[in-house]
């Protein structure tokens, strides 16, 4: 068995990966031991042997049918992630935060880099939402509008994370219920947090309707001029 996970970044997909790991007792593969993102080099890396039987990864691409079948003729089982993008957006700004406080890199990733230091409703803040937003919305709804990839709710994990995972599980490979809640317990968040430092600050609050509380009308504002479409195709209301 192969797994992968793709998406935007702030979807859950290190939660799912977790939880997919416990249940089917998988390796993950992570740094190094992940190929690029571009189709050929995937193809290259899963016939040089990369790709071992029983491991996950996952991964921030953007949907290709060339990456697609790249993987799935590895085989590989292709997953994706959707969440709301409210949460997901605030998520994501407090992410970047985070990764510019530990110097990991961003001073020069234009332009998410222009939140640095920032708050929430600063201009350069709307602007990104109103602009550079635009590629991860639109990276989440070509995974969910292919049909390549199995879709995983965020918010079912949370509400009814049984029936979610086993709606996943059992067009992969079918597992007792029991497996599937052991597997959730041991990836709560706490325990994630407490696994590693980095896991410690990437899972930041986990959880649900965030946005509600952190987003102003003029967050909603963008939101409905900008990305009204992305997110009725993602499935959630626009606010």
């Amino acid at each position: 068995m192969r797994i992968v996970i793709n998406g935007p970044p702030k979807q859950g997909h290190r939660w799912l990966k977790c939880i997919l790991t416990e249940i089917y007792g998988l390796r993950v593969l992570g740094g190094r031991s992940k190929p690029e993102t571009r189709p050929r080099l995937v193809g290259e890396w899963i016939r040089q042997g990369g790709f071992p039987d029983d491991s996950i990864y996952h991964q921030h691409a953007r949907f290709s049918a060339k990456l697609c079948r790249a993987l799935l003729e590895a085989p590989a089982e292709l997953v994706t992630v959707v969440r709301d993008p409210y949460d997901t957006f605030v998520s994501f700004y407090y992410w970047v935060q985070d990764r510019a406080e530990h110097g990991e890199g961003l001073a020069q990733e234009r332009p998410r880099s222009g939140l640095i230091g920032k708050p929430l409703d600063h201009p350069d803040v709307l602007a990104f939402l109103a602009e550079g937003y635009d590629l991860y919305l639109r990276q989440a709804v070509e995974w969910v509008t292919s049909r390549q990839a199995a879709v995983v709710r965020y918010e079912g994990l949370h509400n009814d994370p049984v029936a979610e995972l086993r709606r996943v599980t059992d067009g992969i490979q079918p597992v007792p219920d029991e497996r599937i809640a052991a597997a959730i317990e041991r990836c709560s968040a706490e325990n994630m947090r407490q696994r590693k430092e980095k896991l410690a600050r990437h899972v930041r609050s986990g959880v649900v309707g965030d946005s509600k509380q952190r987003l102003t009308e003029a967050h909603l504002t963008v939101f409905r001029e900008r990305y009204a479409e992305h997110v009725r195709v993602l499935g959630y209301e626009v606010r």
